[in-house]
């Protein structure tokens, strides 16, 4: 999939007419757009160093998940995003990171919303394989920006990809699920493969509501067609356990 950056996809929002029941509906992730992730500042890294990964260290440690850890801990910054996430007209970064693998698709990992320099709040959950955090310009009405990041990955050579959006509110973390965005079967076959990948919109609400453009091409390159109009998408339901460490 081409390269193109999540920030891009996110914020380039344009109002959608196709259907009546989503003319509100405003797109925020493209799965047929590979992504490029942003890098961190100097300052950045150096919090990732000093507080954020010795903070997340203490909380495995605690929780005795670290000495599932495949090959030990190995903390690595993966994206960071920009907007206001826990308080209106704040301008803070989410920095999406990993801690470590302890199994094929499955990682420790953790966001640290930062703002001034400082750590201003750190979620830690199991997850997988992200590659890609964003902002999402305020679709439940509370005024602070959601989060979602990408997930993908391989599996007996069929690729994936997923969606989360998450709502940071206190301490308390809320998912509104999980959306498929990306599937081929190009490492499985030879000739003929096969890929799918939808562009996801979103009627922003007290429950916001999502749509789903499908897309479909022969091979693992070469032009996309639309395969099907505007539609209804239910999220998965998303059965991670986030916690905001105090």
């Amino acid at each position: 999939m081409p390269a193109t950056p999540l920030c891009r996809l996110l914020t380039s929002v344009v109002t959608l007419g196709t259907m009546a029941f989503a003319q509100e509906a405003k797109p925020i992730f493209d799965g047929r757009l590979s992504l490029k992730p942003s890098k961190l500042t100097a300052a950045e890294e150096d919090l990732m160093k000093s507080r954020i990964i010795p903070a997340a260290r203490k909380a495995w440690r605690e929780r005795q998940r670290e000495t599932a850890c495949v090959s030990g801990p190995d903390a690595r910054a993966i994206d960071v995003a920009s907007g206001a996430f826990t308080r209106p007209g704040a301008s803070q970064r989410a920095i999406l990171y990993g801690y470590c693998e302890f199994g094929h698709n499955f990682d420790l990992d953790g966001i640290a919303i930062v703002e001034d320099g400082k750590l201003v709040s750190h979620i830690i959950f199991e997850g997988a394989s992200n590659n890609a955090i964003g902002a999402l310009p305020d679709i439940n009405g509370d005024g602070l920006a959601e989060i979602v990041f990408a997930t993908g990955g391989t599996n007996m050579g069929e690729t994936w990809g997923t969606i989360t959006v998450i709502v940071l509110s206190g301490t308390e973390v809320t998912s509104l699920g999980r959306l498929n965005i990306y599937s081929d079967n190009c490492g499985a076959v030879e000739d003929n493969c096969k890929a799918e990948a939808s562009r996801i919109s979103v009627k922003a609400g007290k429950a916001p509501a999502f749509f789903r453009e499908k897309y479909v091409r022969k091979g693992d390159s070469g032009a996309w067609t639309k395969a099907g109009a505007l539609a209804p998408a239910k999220p998965e339901d998303d059965e991670t356990e986030y916690e905001v460490l105090k």
